[in-house]
């Protein structure tokens, strides 16, 4: 598959990001999460639930964004972190997915907030947008992680000052149930209205190959069809590759 720009890989992940991000937000609301602790620069994680807490060692901090400088600092870049092995081995495969596909965004140390997100040249987007600042740059390093590394769970964590830290790990209770078409809409249309997808065919095509191990079914030019066990979603595109109308039949698919 050919990956011209750092937006074509957070178009790939983006729906199913959001999926696992509202999976593990649901999880966590359901055990009653309290806080989390690092005391190694995340390479380790503990979060604490009522009554119990959760560690995890397999962990690996990508770095901050930062609304101050308004920019996203690769960890690989700071020069007051010290990345442990394992760290270093995912950001290693980051970079080196980077350098292969010749995307700067992956590759340079330290990244403008417009690189990531180009509407953020115009302040009243980034200060009003649905994941406004530092929060949706996270959340575009953290799809791309995804896609790159394989690495199913990740976490954002508000580090202070509107900084937010992006860290990927491995959780055995945060697994994604089977597909579903409820569920893919709400997130499709939750990436699209938040700026995170700008390819909207794209992301759609990409969240068939990867999460229902099959293509789209193409109904007629510029429509297709996603089959889920709950139903099915019909999606017709304008010619910019934009969601003209989206129509979900629920009920069973198959």
């Amino acid at each position: 598959m050919t990956v011209p720009s750092f937006q074509n890989v957070v178009d790939d992940a983006a729906v199913l990001f959001l999926e696992t991000h509202q999976m593990q937000d649901n999880r966590f609301e359901e055990w009653e999460y309290q806080r989390w602790d690092t005391a190694d620069q995340f390479a380790s994680l503990e979060f604490h639930f009522a009554g119990h807490s959760s560690k995890h060692s397999d962990t690996a901090f990508l770095g901050t964004a930062a609304p101050g400088p308004q920019s996203f600092l690769w960890a690989w870049a700071n020069p007051h972190v010290e990345a442990s092995p394992a760290q270093q081995a995912v950001l290693d495969q980051i970079l080196d997915f980077g350098k292969h596909h010749g995307i700067p965004e992956l590759t340079t140390g330290e990244v403008p907030f417009t690189a990531i997100v180009p509407a953020y040249a115009d302040d009243e987007v980034r200060h009003n947008g649905a994941k406004g600042g530092a929060t949706l740059v996270a959340f575009k390093i953290a799809a791309a992680a995804l896609l790159i590394t394989g690495r199913p769970n990740h976490f954002t964590a508000d580090i202070g000052r509107g900084s937010m830290a992006i860290v990927t790990y491995n959780h055995g209770s945060l697994q994604l149930g089977p597909a579903s078409a409820l569920t893919f809409q709400m997130r499709l249309m939750e990436g699209i209205s938040g700026l995170m997808i700008e390819n909207h065919r794209r992301a759609v095509e990409s969240y068939a190959r990867f999460r229902l191990g099959r293509p789209v079914t193409d109904v007629q030019p510029g429509v297709v069809e996603l089959t889920f066990d709950d139903g099915k979603v019909t999606i017709d595109f304008d010619e910019a590759n934009r969601v003209a109308n989206l129509h979900a039949s629920l009920g069973g698919g198959k």
